[in-house]
This record gives structure tokens, sequence and C-alpha cells, in this order.
């Protein structure tokens, strides 16, 4: 059916014009300010065209006035401007175009800009308004949120503002100042080796007490993703959700395969790093859980560039996440708080656990950040508490026994070919059932070793 044309009289080309649609009796203002792209409307509540146009022309001067002088063309509340910027990010992210911290901004907007802001008038926050935002979130979070958060939610702020502006709501001279109160250095909620050691062998039981077949199979893929996000440092979710076994590279150094994970999503874009050598086991367990690859050998898979998501339920799907399991779980085993942070722990705490571990193993914090993909402040920041751990061997000068210059040298030796005890090895065994071949140990490293070690004794 075709819908009948509204009736239209231009007074200013371009710029103002009176519009009556044929289900109305009034005239209804468009008009454009110089400046501002977007055409405002408006009622003039008469359905006399001579009042019609003597009303424009006055509501189309007032509001070049108002922009002349700084002043925003029309009040407009926070709410429906926020919801427009939601819809153009959520498009971001289903076109895949979206960057890595859209998602963050979403959250922010979802979550607690509109919550607090949504009422007001976006002309009419003041620094104020902003401090109370910060004692609202504080009290409904239960705690600071930390400078990181802070930014992406001032970020998000942001954006709505410069949406509010473009639209002639507010200017740019009224532009609400954020803050930012989070601490510059915040220690997160970690685990030790003996509580994660502790949440791996409950797992079985946890798994047991599934009430579904479902439940059962998330719980059972949940211990092995605990593993692999301890022992590679990823980010959870953004960074491990679309992992695929066609992703996953092996390149022989020295004679031994070095496992080589690109990541398709993160917080910074699209990024390569090198596994521990203990994922060797984890995806051998993730192969045996996939009916459709449990007849072939990992190796063959690897070959393959297999187009199918690394972390699957046993009977192929995808679930949605992990993060409720994962905290049930902490709760069940009385893990889910922090004893030093007193935070509540989260998948999130795997990768301190991770960049810890490294740490103290002498990895250089400028190599840890770019394996990690995040900055060196940020590992600073984080983890300055681990330097007099880091530092306390150098300072004691001793290894095992073994002092002076060769000592450092050995070091040297076991942390690059990680023949030492290994946490994280020690972690994925208990978690996989699965012992590491022998083929990633290197023989002729070990008969060096021993070699060094024997010509020390002999000389003392």
């Amino acid at each position: 059916m075709r819908i009948p044309a509204p009736t239209s009289i231009v007074l200013k080309p371009e710029q103002l014009r009176l519009v009556k649609r044929p289900d109305s009796k009034k005239w209804q203002v468009h008009y454009k300010i110089d400046g501002i792209k977007k055409w405002f409307r408006k009622t003039v509540d008469t359905a006399e065209i001579k009042e019609a146009k003597r009303l424009a022309e006055r509501l189309w001067m007032k509001a070049t006035f108002d922009h002349e002088e700084g002043r925003p063309v029309i009040s407009k509340r926070f709410k429906p401007v926020a919801e427009v910027v939601l819809a153009r990010l959520e498009e971001q992210i289903k076109a895949g175009t979206a960057k890595p911290s859209t998602r963050d901004y979403t959250a922010a907007i979802r979550i607690y800009l509109i919550p607090f802001y949504g009422n007001f008038n976006v002309d009419s926050i003041k620094p104020s308004t902003v401090s109370e935002f910060h004692e609202w979130r504080r009290n409904l979070v239960g705690r600071e949120l930390s400078g990181s958060a802070q930014n992406n939610h001032n970020a998000a702020f942001n954006l709505v503002i410069d949406e509010a502006i473009e639209r002639g709501y507010t200017t740019e001279y009224q532009r609400p100042a954020t803050k930012n109160t989070g601490g510059d250095s915040d220690r997160r909620a970690e685990f030790s080796q003996e509580e994660l050691e502790t949440l791996i062998r409950f797992s079985n039981k946890f798994t047991e007490n599934g009430r579904t077949k479902r439940t059962k199979m998330i719980r059972e893929l949940l211990a092995i993703y605990i593993a692999f996000m301890a022992s590679t440092g990823m980010r959870p979710g953004t960074e491990s959700e679309f992992i695929e076994w066609r992703h996953i590279d092996v390149e022989m150094r020295d004679g031994q395969p070095i496992l080589h994970i690109r990541l398709q999503k993160g917080k910074r874009g699209p990024r390569n790093f090198v596994a521990h050598y203990s994922c060797w086991l984890l995806l051998e367990r993730l192969r045996q859980l996939s009916p459709d690859l449990a007849k072939m050998s990992l190796e063959e898979v690897l070959k393959k560039r297999i187009a199918k998501r690394l972390f699957r339920l046993s009977d192929g799907t995808v679930p949605d996440n992990l993060n409720k399991s994962f905290r049930q779980m902490l709760e069940d085993c009385g893990l889910l708080n922090c004893p030093v942070t007193n935070k509540e722990r989260s998948l999130y705490s795997l990768r301190h656990y991770y960049a810890t571990q490294r740490l103290l193993e002498g990895i250089p914090i400028h190599d840890l950040a770019e394996q990690m993909g995040t900055s060196v402040k940020m590992i600073t920041d984080h983890y300055s508490h681990l330097t007099p751990l880091m530092k306390a061997k150098q300072f004691a000068g001793v290894v095992d026994g073994v002092a002076g210059g060769e000592a450092a040298q050995i070091r040297e030796i076991m942390q690059a070919q990680s023949v030492v005890n290994n946490n994280i090895l020690s972690l994925v065994q208990m978690s996989t059932g699965l012992s590491m071949p022998l083929l990633v140990q290197s023989s002729e490293l070990t008969k060096d070793f021993e070699s060094r070690l024997k010509a020390k004794a002999k000389s003392t």
C-alpha cells in the first residue's frame, strides 16, 4: 500500500522547512544549523500556516544563536544518546570490524553508564555529578575499580558525549571532565601453586557432581581450560574463545617441536605467541575429548589445519562461556577469595598465575610483556611485589649450593630449557593425567649440565 507523502513547505533551502504528515493537522519544523549535520524536528503545535512559518523562523534563529554562542541546540537525556552509541558498537562487534576494546565499552555503557547517567540531560552533567557516579559505582561493586577499568569507562563515556556534541545536544565547552580514582598499581587476585593443585584435584569430583549431562561436559572441559590458561597466560574469553586447531603451528628448533598459537582476537588485536611446552599434553587431551578427532594422532590434527574450535565439549558443541562454572567450582572448593588481596578470583586470575611463574623463572619483563600482549608498565605495576623474590638468589649468589658466575650460566641454561622442576608442567600433568614425552627434553643439555656440576664438585 502506497503511503502518502507529507506536505512540505521549504522556507530556507537545506536549512528550514515545514512538514505536515497525513495523519496530523499540526505543522512540524525541520531545521538544520551550520556546523551540525543532523536535521532537528519540533512540532509547533499549530495548524495555521502563517503562525507555523513565524514560529519556525523564530525557532531556527534561536537555535542558530545558541549554537554560535556555544550553547546546545536542544537538550537530550543521556540514555537515548548512549543507546545510539551502544547499537553502533554492537553492530561493529557483529560485523567483526570492532576494535579489541569495543566489548569493554559496551559493557561499561550497559552496566554502569546508562543505569547512573540515564536520566541526566547530557548538557547538565557537572563535575559533582561525575564524583557522585564514582561513589555510586564504588558502592555497587564493593570496591574501587582499577585504573585500567576506569579508563575504559571514561572512554565509553566520552563516546556518548561525542555523539551528543555531533547532534547538537551539548557543546565541547560543556563536555564533563572525567577522572580516574583507581590506583596506579593494583595487585590482582591470584593463585598459589598449592591452591591451583587443590583446585585441579577437586575437578574430578566437581565434574561428577554435575546434575545434567551437559553440565558434566562443561566441567570436564573446564578442567583442561584451567590448565591451558595457567600455562599460556592468554586472556580467557577474548583471546581463547576463537582459537581453532588451524591456528596452531609447529616449528622445529634444535630438533625440538615448538608450539606457536595465532590468536585471532584480543585486547590488542591479533597476535602470536610461543606456548609453554606443557601445552602438548593439553592439546592431546583436547584431541581425545573430541569424537571427530579421536581417531587421528595429534600430529595429523595439527597438519590438517582443521577449522574447528579448540575448546569444544565432547558432543562437539561450543559452550557459551565458562565463567559461571569456574565461579561455582571456586565456591565449592572454598577458593573464591584470594587471601592475599581479599579479592574474588576469576578465570583472569590464571593469567596472573602464569605471569608470576614466568617472572620467578627469570623471564625478562620486556620479553614477558611481548609474550602476554601487554605493556612493560602493566607488568611492572602489577608484579612489583615479586622483585625481592626474583632477586633473592642473585643477591645470595647461590643456586642449589653452587656459587659464583658459573652458577648464573647454569641457571640460564636451566631456565631456557625448562629442565628444572616446573610448576606449570606439574599442573598440566595433574589436569590431563598424561606425562610429558621425552622428545621435548634435550639429552645434550642434560649431559652438559651434569658435566658442569661434576667439574665444579672436583674443583671444590
